[in-house]
């Protein structure tokens, strides 16, 4: 509480003036009150007669031992109390925020991520913190790391970029590199390894023009005179595995989400040479974070890469059956 909490004309209350006041209203002697707040009662009975003088009007009458407030008094004592509920409002605040009981987290993630791994992670931290509001998106990349850069979330995951763009905070999150996907029994599940030149001539499902992992492919293929017979394009790893799955032709998707796919009956290969798809986490340079979202960082950043562990094993193990 200030120094300059409550007034009477250019006179002043301290805190402790106020506590000795609020202490007698509650106890009704000064006895009492100075065993409730360990001090001597003449320090009691001092402290009252000054803050009576600061007032400017009697505050107690004696009454056959007890101190009786005057109406004076309790109107002042209202207003006391209303203090001391709004310092005790701020510390329930304070305590609430540091132990995550309340909060609100803006979480934005390519789809890859964000309809893969993201909605389970999210799950199992809205469990172990309850009361924290969390907006979950799902966008491109490119719109995620944006609006980042614009502070319009609280945590971004989108495939990492090269540049370094301005007024974002990057942290590698996790490396799923591209496998080739195909339905049971094509020709290139006997191979252990699947090139370039395996996908000459072969029915092809691609994704968007925009996605990184396409436009290295793409490069690949045109530099080796590959020529694929593309099918069809989509937007979303999901939609690639499904058509995949009911035999529109073969595809590269990121690992996490084949691995994700491996029960709807496609087969997974390694492809060589390895194609770069790293995913990062994207922040607002410069803000000073809340406690719900650096917990949330760091939830996902361990889990993430524990959960990937996992996925690479069994990646390795499904192509080793």
């Amino acid at each position: 509480m200030d120094d300059k909490t409550l007034k009477s004309g250019a006179v002043e209350f301290t805190p402790r003036e106020i506590e000795f006041f609020a202490s007698v209203m509650l106890h009704g002697t000064t006895t009492k009150a100075a065993d409730a707040l360990d001090v001597t009662q003449p320090a009691v009975s001092k402290t009252l007669q000054l803050l009576a003088e600061k007032a400017g009007f009697q505050l107690f009458r004696k009454s056959r031992q007890r101190l009786v407030p005057t109406p004076e008094a309790h109107m002042l004592f209202a207003e006391v109390q209303r203090v001391f509920e709004s310092a005790r409002a701020i510390s329930r605040a304070a305590q609430e925020i540091r132990e995550l009981r309340s909060g609100r987290l803006n979480i934005s993630a390519l789809p890859a991520f964000g309809l893969t791994l993201l909605p389970q992670l999210v799950a199992e931290f809205a469990r172990q913190h309850p009361t924290v509001s969390i907006a979950m998106d799902i966008r491109s990349s490119s719109t995620v790391i944006q609006r980042a850069s614009r502070n319009q979330l609280d945590i971004g995951i989108a495939a990492t970029v090269a540049e370094e763009v301005p007024s974002v905070a990057r942290r590698a999150l996790i490396n799923t590199e591209p496998v080739c996907v195909m339905p049971a029994g094509h020709p290139l599940a006997r191979r252990d390894i699947v090139t370039p030149e395996d996908l000459h001539g072969m029915d092809f499902v691609s994704m968007g023009s925009g996605d990184p992992m396409r436009r290295q492919l793409d490069a690949l293929c045109e530099a080796r005179g590959v020529r694929r017979q593309q099918k069809v394009e989509v937007a979303l790893s999901s939609a690639c595995l499904s058509l995949v799955a009911a035999g529109a032709g073969v595809a590269l998707v990121d690992r996490l989400s084949a691995w994700m796919a491996r029960d709807k009956g496609v087969v997974i290969r390694r492809f060589q040479p390895v194609l770069d798809l790293k995913l990062s986490v994207y922040r607002p340079w410069g803000i000073i974070a809340s406690t719900a979202s650096d917990a949330f960082h760091d939830f996902l950043i361990h889990s993430a890469r524990a959960y990937m562990r996992e996925v690479d094993e069994g990646i390795e193990g499904l192509m080793a059956a």
